[in-house]
């Protein structure tokens, strides 16, 4: 009986010995997922404070809690990919780019990281990679409008409008009120010679997002192209009121009135341009050709000057500079304007030599 009891006492020890072992090794995991919790807890402080920071436009110190938060925390793709927009936001394009890679490494599902690196790569003149990363985030997830629009914006620089289109036609579908895009087919559809396709696109855009002052503009050089001078008028009047130094739109609406035989609102339109940007050459030689039919030739030639020290190869400021100095009797000179506009491209230059020139 008493070896019975001594077997008892001792099973008891032992029992009670593993019980001790399963109770310290809980508190032990208890301890370390409690540190595993505080560390996502601090992880995610210092993220949410440099998304603050980041909204803030306070982009270094922004990244400084990245760093805070991936020191705790090093597989926090956020905190990298956020990282990542701060530098470009500070046009450090290549530690964006080796932060969106580091992005996906960390997760490989993380699609708008390759089209940040698309955006990257087109900040660094490097369209064929940012082709292809838009395409990888298109194939990733083919329902996000903008990885469309964007792709479409390369294919309209490359010139190929087609697939520009099918890109927009795809950005609108998934995202209706697009205005950029609804913009952007315009123009590509303008450059194929559709304007009445260009002029609808333009007027969803302005519809979509009235505030936008170049889709305005976009309409009316589309309805000045299409001998609808006032309708442009009307498109530049818009653009111009949001923008008031839009200085493209008031050479445009100065190249509208010319059209409409205002010579005078068109000098003034181009004078309004000029003085926004006096460097601008296209508005100089577009007002010596209004100044020219309000037969003022000498400021013509001012103008044309202007524009020609501007643009040494501007072979439209040779012509127009040629007429105003056929009228103030400087034949010499006109015909040799005729001829540096000639070899420059100007074909109705040639004419002028030929019948006025050649003795």
């Amino acid at each position: 009986m008493k070896v019975l009891l001594s077997f008892f006492s001792i099973l008891f020890v032992f029992t009670n010995a593993f019980a001790q072992d399963e109770e310290l090794q809980a508190k032990k995991d208890s301890l370390i997922q409690n540190d595993s919790l505080y560390q996502v807890a601090e992880a995610e402080r210092h993220y949410n404070k440099g998304v603050t920071l980041m909204e803030q436009d306070k982009f270094s110190q922004a990244i400084s809690e990245f760093d805070l938060a991936l020191n705790v925390l090093q597989d926090f793709s956020k905190a990298v990919f956020n990282r990542g927009m701060c530098f470009m936001s500070m046009k450090q394009y290549d530690k964006a780019i080796g932060d969106f890679k580091g992005t996906l490494k960390r997760d490989s599902t993380y699609h708008e990281a390759h089209f940040q690196i698309g955006r990257a790569k087109l900040e660094k003149a490097d369209p064929n990679a940012a082709y292809e990363s838009f395409s990888m985030a298109i194939q990733m997830e083919p329902k996000e409008a903008k990885y469309y629009y964007y792709r479409g914006m390369l294919y309209f620089q490359k010139t190929d409008y087609k697939s520009a289109i099918k890109d927009y036609d795809e950005a609108i579908r998934l995202k209706h009120n697009y205005a950029y895009a609804y913009n952007d087919r315009g123009s590509a559809k303008r450059k194929l010679d559709d304007l009445t396709g260009a002029i609808a696109d333009y007027t969803m855009a302005v519809k979509s997002d009235p505030g936008l002052s170049f889709a305005y503009n976009n309409l009316g050089s589309a309805k000045r192209q299409n001998k609808d001078y006032k309708g442009a008028i009307s498109e530049y009047n818009q653009a111009i009121r949001l923008k008031d130094d839009y200085y493209i739109a008031y050479n445009n609406r100065g190249m509208a009135k010319y059209e409409l035989e205002d010579y005078e609102g068109a000098v003034s339109d181009f004078s309004k341009a000029i003085k926004i940007k006096p460097d601008y050459a296209y508005a100089l030689n577009n007002r010596a050709s209004a100044l020219i039919r309000l037969e003022k030739y000498k400021e013509a030639v001012e103008d044309c000057n202007l524009a020609i020290g501007k643009n040494s190869d501007y072979a439209y400021a040779y012509y127009n500079r040629g007429i105003a100095k056929e009228m103030l009797r400087e034949l010499d000179d006109a015909c040799a304007d005729w001829q540096k506009a000639e070899i420059l491209g100007v074909e109705v230059a040639a004419e002028y030599r030929r019948v006025t020139c050649v003795k």
